[in-house]
């Protein structure tokens, strides 16, 4: 019996969507030291730009939780430069090729929407919770039953 509820338990773990993919994938973004900046069309004139930030260390092909400074439209080692008069908090260029920048603006934390990623996820799985907690319920009863049953045959 334990065996069944083990496979029952694993095949209902198996419709758990994954998690901690807060970023929106249908538009162009990247993000720097855990902030997500949604690259814009916007370019930024070269007596504008700051000092090297940094290059991203990942192209992320596919929707999953990355780590570091990645992107989903910039390949490995596209630069970022701070733009003068704009705080990093709001705003960075990022290298478009061939000299040009382009703007990316900031829209949140992605160390932040990961997490709320996980909450929303949870959030719609509360049937799934009951599922869970009526399975075990009714599992822990069977169980039960066949022990009593199995003990009172063996007391007569």
């Amino acid at each position: 019996m334990s065996r069944k509820l083990l496979l029952l338990f694993a095949a209902l773990l198996l419709l758990v969507p994954s998690v901690g993919e807060a970023a929106n994938w249908d538009t162009p973004f990247v993000v720097y030291y855990d902030n997500l900046y949604k690259i814009t069309n916007e370019s930024v004139p070269a007596d504008r730009l700051g000092m090297k930030l940094g290059k991203t260390s990942a192209y992320a092909e596919t929707e999953g939780a990355y780590k570091g400074n990645f992107s989903n439209a910039l390949p490995m080692g596209t630069v970022f430069k701070g733009i003068l008069g704009i705080d990093v908090q709001d705003a960075i260029a990022i290298d478009s090729g061939g000299g040009a920048y382009v703007k990316a603006v900031y829209q949140e934390s992605y160390a932040d929407s990961k997490l709320n990623g996980t909450r929303e996820a949870l959030a719609r799985l509360d049937w799934l919770w009951s599922l869970l907690i009526a399975a075990a319920a009714i599992a822990a009863f069977v169980i039960w039953r066949r022990r009593s049953k199995h003990t009172a045959g063996q007391r007569r």
